[in-house]
């Protein structure tokens, strides 16, 4: 493995990322359905991974048929979330305060915003702030331009799917309607695009977030994610 992989790869059917603060931790996102990956490879990947410092390898958040392919690897829960989903069935908010486009000069600002925002688990460094981005084929980033960068919102389109991908408030922000048009600006995007069902996830722990979402008519689907964890010394 080159030097020039070694924050971000694919391989094996993974999309791997290591740490930017701590090579220590390494995060893997399937890219193939549960049925197409293969344990061998997959264990190959986990093999190099420990060749290159990694400690504890954490998956993205995983519906419960992918949950099932990775615990047969040795993989335990980490943390269970709740996952959302948004039909359009119903009337749905506008956006009630001004957003604009992200430049490339607010990356900074946007990764400040989201560690703020975030326990220190869930908090995007660079090359995760980009996985985000690029994860689907159609992007949308929104940036409250009311009161300054306070908040951003990253949303993901693929066919007729879509995912809110990320919504970030600064705590000294918090309370005053920037997550909820933000989350306004999402949804009507999305329906502009004839999306049939928009997902979100949030932390089961995570009341505020929750409350939020289905205020807006967002439900909960039927099985939840989860996030696992592998560990070279389990």
């Amino acid at each position: 493995m080159s030097s020039d992989h070694l924050l971000q790869w694919r391989s094996n059917g993974l999309r791997v990322r290591i740490s930017g603060s701590t090579h220590l931790v390494a995060h893997v996102t399937p890219l193939l359905p549960a049925q197409k990956l293969r344990q061998s490879k997959v264990l190959h990947s986990l093999n190099e991974l420990s060749k290159v410092g990694a400690e504890n390898v954490f998956t993205s958040a995983l519906r419960p048929r992918e949950q099932q392919f990775f615990t047969d690897l040795g993989f335990t829960l980490h943390e269970e979330l709740f996952l959302l989903a948004h039909n359009f069935e119903s009337p749905i908010d506008f956006p009630t305060r001004s957003s604009r486009k992200f430049r490339h000069s607010d990356w900074g600002e946007l990764l400040k915003i989201d560690n703020a925002a975030f326990p220190q688990f869930w908090q995007f460094d660079g090359p995760a702030l980009a996985e985000a981005i690029s994860a689907t084929p159609r992007t949308r980033i929104r940036i409250d331009a009311q009161d300054g960068p306070a908040g951003f919102a990253i949303t993901g389109r693929s066919g007729r799917m879509g995912f809110l991908q990320r919504v970030a408030v600064d705590p000294h922000h918090q309370r005053i309607g920037i997550g909820r048009s933000l989350v306004a600006d999402a949804l009507q995007w999305s329906k502009r695009r004839f999306v049939r069902e928009l997902l979100v996830n949030t932390q089961t722990n995570n009341s505020r977030a929750l409350s939020l979402y289905e205020s807006m008519g967002f439900t909960k689907k039927h099985g939840g994610l989860a996030v696992l964890q592998w560990s070279v010394t389990s």
